[in-house]
């Protein structure tokens, strides 16, 4: 490691230089008159500092100067100290990385400590003492410079064959002292006087360190000739001349950008569906890229990597495997068939990590995203459809409609009771009033109210356990005529009586906040036992049968979008505050389907 503190005025091991203290200033001392700073280094950085105290002459016989240059000396100090211990955090880092193989993984910064600290050590090590130039003295060093300079001629020559076999050999001995594990030898393999790294020599990673340590040894060849020219040389190359890097800046990592974005109150309120979709694109970035790496370092193939894991991962992966990290779920997923995840949901992912990278870039973290146009071409998808008659009516004669033994799992069996609960209500609610599934599933007896004397539903996130899918989502539904001549009114009441705290208090929300990931697989189940099951149709198809009455029936764009909560409704469409709501009430009640009848419903 590099030492930093090499620029002392004054600097010493012992107390030769201790002097007389300075009342009040511990690490202010006195020496024939000249104040001086004296400071014991913290033990976890002693070895690499290379000495137990540190003291440095204030160059002043002023007390008030003295104070004044004791406290930037001081402020100083401490700085470098840091500096040691990020340094050593880094190498500490880089050795890690390194010792499970995975040099791709260094950020270019990384790459050129790598041999800045080979240059560094070289130089320490070609420096001759004065004893050794004295023996040397009978040298004959016009030929030792010939030999330098057509050294440093073959460095710099256009034929990479004629250097490749030196610089993979400095490489080579760069990487195993760093912590990458050799070669291994293999049964029945001769046991090499050489050991080199095992990693690909033809692979990007290795061939971007190569290329930093030939700038290394071109920067050391020049050194040597200088010297032995007896010149001060021209400018070398500045990432080896103690030219300060601009990337110099504190490090930042991976996982401070993480916790940068996700506390950025810029960002607005996030649905608990979003953030877990977000927590899966961090897990996945952590595990592949690691919270330790440099942002600056984050490239293309990073983002490519994390596209081709959400590619192979199956849904549900980590409540499929919870003890498995991402890359084994997958790995697992693929040795026993298992279907990945569809093309839109890993569009999604992508689409959330080339957020985040926008928000680096913006916040200047990045100079560029990574992730920009990885998203993935969807294949022609079958339109979603709404529910044929047929359809409607196998699902509303159905024994869960009908007659069945309960609503649990004796849905689809015939028997006596016909209870009243979510399955019963909620595919009604989406028939006639086209909420969606969620909407349905989280309503609490309070969001069934009265606006100028029409029975209405309120779509809102009135509770902490409650959602709606965009600021156009929250908005008044009148209630349809057929729904209150099957009593749901009454079902309301029994609810409120009860003070429960939502109209369906069996549905339990999933780990994202959501009541209706348990009811939508229910109702595919559903639509299989009765059969009304259909590749194109699902529950959303409910709200699709419900747009088309609406638009069927003459009701103007901007009121349709205002009863289904899609955005971009016009300043007018406030849900109630534009429209009003028995204008409202008459939209919904037109949603009439030809041919089915719930007759047999009413109590």
């Amino acid at each position: 490691m590099e030492n930093s503190f090499s620029d002392a005025t004054v600097t010493h091991d012992c107390d030769t230089l201790s002097g007389e203290p300075v009342a009040h200033h511990p690490n202010l001392t006195t020496r024939e008159g000249t104040y001086y700073l004296r400071m014991r280094v913290p033990v976890d950085i002693a070895r690499d500092v290379g000495r137990s105290h540190l003291v440095r002459s204030l160059r002043t016989k002023d007390r008030r100067v003295a104070l004044t240059r004791f406290r930037i000396e001081q402020a100083r100090l401490e700085r470098e100290w840091e500096t040691v211990r990020r340094q050593r955090s880094d190498i500490a880092h880089t050795r890690q990385l390194l010792a499970s193989g995975r040099l791709e993984r260094l950020a270019p910064r990384e790459i050129e400590d790598l041999a800045i600290r080979w240059f560094e050590e070289a130089v320490q090590q070609v420096a001759r003492s004065p004893e050794e130039r004295d023996e040397l003295r009978f040298v004959d060093w016009e030929t030792v410079l010939a030999d330098a300079r057509a050294e440093g001629q073959i460095l710099e020559g256009p034929r990479p064959e004629d250097y490749l076999e030196a610089v993979r050999a400095t490489t080579d001995q760069i990487l195993l002292r760093a912590g990458m594990p050799p070669e291994p030898h293999g049964p029945g393999k001769l046991r090499r006087s050489v050991r080199r790294p095992n990693i690909d020599w033809n692979g990007d990673p290795y061939r971007r360190l190569a290329s930093v340590v030939r700038r290394a040894m071109l920067a050391l060849n020049a050194r040597q000739v200088a010297a032995l020219a007896g010149s001060t040389g021209s400018k070398g190359d500045p990432l080896f001349d103690g030219t300060p890097r601009p990337d110099a800046q504190p490090k930042r990592t991976l996982d401070d950008l993480i916790r940068a974005f996700e506390s950025d109150p810029g960002r607005g309120a996030r649905t608990g569906k979003t953030n877990a979709d977000y927590g899966m694109v961090f897990r996945a970035l952590r595990e592949l890229v690691g919270t330790d790496m440099d942002v600056s370092g984050l490239s293309r193939d990073h983002a490519k990597q994390v596209r081709d894991l959400f590619r192979a991962l199956p849904p549900n992966a980590t409540k499929r495997f919870p003890t498995f990290s991402l890359a084994q779920a997958a790995e697992t997923a693929k040795r026993e068939g298992l279907a990945p995840l569809n093309t839109q949901t890993v569009n999604s992912h992508i689409t959330k990590m080339a957020t985040l990278f926008n928000w680096a870039v913006r916040e200047e973290w990045l100079s560029k995203n990574p992730a920009t146009g990885l998203t993935i071409e969807e294949a022609p998808q079958a339109k979603r459809e709404p529910f044929s008659l047929q359809q409607m009516r196998a699902i509303f004669n159905a024994p869960l409609y009908t007659g069945c033994t309960d609503d649990e799992i004796g849905y689809a069996k015939v028997g006596p009771l016909r209870p009243r609960r979510a399955r019963f209500w909620v595919p009604i609610l989406s028939l006639f009033h086209g909420l969606r599934l969620n909407e349905c599933c989280q309503l609490a007896p309070d969001d069934i109210a009265e606006r100028d004397g029409v029975a209405v539903i309120l779509v809102r996130a009135a509770e902490a356990s409650q959602r709606v899918k965009s600021k156009a989502g929250t908005r008044i539904v009148p209630l349809h005529p057929e729904i209150l001549a099957l009593g749901f009114l009454d079902f309301v009441a029994d609810a409120r009586k009860a003070s429960q705290g939502r109209l369906f208090p069996e549905l339990s929300a999933d780990s994202r906040g959501y009541f209706s990931d348990a009811f939508q697989k229910w109702f595919a189940r559903f639509l299989k036992s009765c059969g009304a099951a259909k590749a194109s149709t699902t529950f959303h198809s409910f709200r699709h049968g419900w747009a088309d009455r609406l638009r069927e029936a003459g009701v103007p764009e901007d009121r349709r979008r205002a009863l289904g909560g899609w955005a971009d409704t016009g300043v007018d469409a406030g849900y109630g505050r534009g429209f009003p709501t028995k204008m409202l009430a008459n939209d919904i009640a037109s949603v009439k389907f030809s041919g089915l009848s719930l007759e047999h419903l009413r109590m």
